[in-house]
């Protein structure tokens, strides 16, 4: 570490550019050189993807994005919402990859305007306007499942959104609430490239029967946003393909399931 020191900031900003951004951040730490080193644009321009622009394009705050440094930039597309805001982007940031959410407005829903099996809920500005079993949203809409009858889900992105030579995990993001307690019956998913025949489907359950939490993909998990995901499937985005990825919920009997959508995100290590 002495020796880098004695280095340039330039050199010690393109040194700290091979790290992460977890590191970088640590690295600011050591000294007012490395600080300045880390903060510089010449870090944080190479944890940035080259597209980044495109994914902040279609986002309503698209003018303030080139007065800002590239640290900033980095941590401002944090769950910024894109796509006339029916999509969330952020970055992973241990690793610097991409990430979205998708809302439940912008899936495919069977029979999603039949107002006898679902209902579209928009939630309120005011949080005390907001009923007290519905987490905080990112969107602006909500749709909970009122019949009991068979329905499918379908989530696409395209995988040139997506970061290049990354496995990831898809989930679907819904509410549990004591009020509105969700059938604990079989639910068929599938993760697979569209036009592809080798794609496999499994079988999850949107509801433990027992109260233990294992980590074994096949039972929700709650997140610390007050939601609860259950895992779909992986994938691994090699990025030489530009095609349409999907994400598949097909269930014989289910009711009372709020969705906000489904989440991409990249695998843990």
């Amino acid at each position: 570490m002495t020796g880098m020191l004695a280095l340039p900031e330039g050199c010690i900003a393109v040194v700290i550019s091979f790290t992460t951004p977890r590191d970088a951040c640590r690295l600011a730490c050591v000294s007012t050189t490395f600080k300045s080193a880390s903060d510089s644009d010449i870090v944080w321009d190479r944890f940035l993807p080259p597209e980044y622009s495109s994914s902040s394009s279609s986002s309503s705050s698209t003018t303030r994005w080139s007065a800002l440094r590239k640290k900033e930039l980095y941590f401002c597309t944090c769950h910024n919402l894109i796509h006339n805001g029916k999509m969330s982007f952020w970055f992973d940031l241990p690793s610097g990859k991409k990430c979205y959410m998708i809302s439940a407005r912008e899936l495919y829903i069977e029979d999603a305007d039949n107002t006898y099996g679902w209902r579209w809920f928009t939630i309120p500005d005011a949080d005390d306007a907001k009923p007290w079993w519905l987490p905080d949203c990112r969107f602006p809409e909500v749709v909970v499942r009122r019949d009991s009858t068979p329905f499918e889900i379908v989530g696409k992105i395209t995988t040139s959104l997506l970061s290049e030579m990354t496995t990831y995990v898809a989930y679907l993001v819904f509410a549990e609430s004591s009020i509105l307690n969700v059938d604990d019956g079989p639910v068929e998913v599938a993760v697979e490239f569209a036009g592809s025949s080798n794609g496999q489907s499994r079988t999850i359950y949107f509801r433990r029967r027992h109260q233990i939490e294992e980590d074994d993909g096949f039972y929700p998990k709650k997140r610390g946003d007050g939601w609860v995901e259950s895992e779909l499937g992986e994938f691994f985005n090699r990025g030489d393909i530009d095609g349409e990825l999907l994400m598949t919920i097909k269930t014989e009997m289910m009711q009372n399931l709020i969705v906000q959508g489904m989440e991409i995100r990249p695998k843990k290590e």
